[in-house]
């Protein structure tokens, strides 16, 4: 009974076309999975990869609107794919936690950041 429940869930997520959603999401974001810093670590962690908007701005650096930040132009990684991309993360506070779990800045910092080749 339990097989042929999960077959027709199965059935009713592909008539919905759920399944073939979450698949384009996964393999939107395989993008990212082997790319790297200009230092040679890997710059994704699974979800904190996105593209973003960017301007470039008249020295070099790039301006992105929606966390207003400003990127160096040294930090810049040539794109996969033309666009802007940023791959953030939450570094760990300098605070004690009295029940011993870490603590995570509140607003994310940049650890990738890729440019196409043709922005400067």
């Amino acid at each position: 009974m339990l097989l042929r429940t999960s077959v027709a869930a199965f059935a009713a997520a592909m008539s919905l076309g759920l399944w073939s959603e979450a698949s384009n999401i996964v393999q939107a974001h395989d993008i990212y999975s082997n790319l790297r810093d200009r230092d040679g670590h890997l710059c994704c962690g699974g979800q904190d990869c996105k593209p973003v908007e960017a301007t470039v701005l008249p020295d070099g650096n790039y301006y992105l609107p929606g966390t207003d930040e400003v990127i160096p132009a040294d930090m810049a990684t040539p794109s996969p794919d033309d666009r802007f991309h940023r791959c953030s993360y939450y570094p760990m506070a300098n605070e004690f936690d009295p029940w011993g779990g870490p603590v995570w800045e509140s607003k994310p910092k940049t650890r990738c950041f890729f440019a196409p080749m043709n922005s400067t």
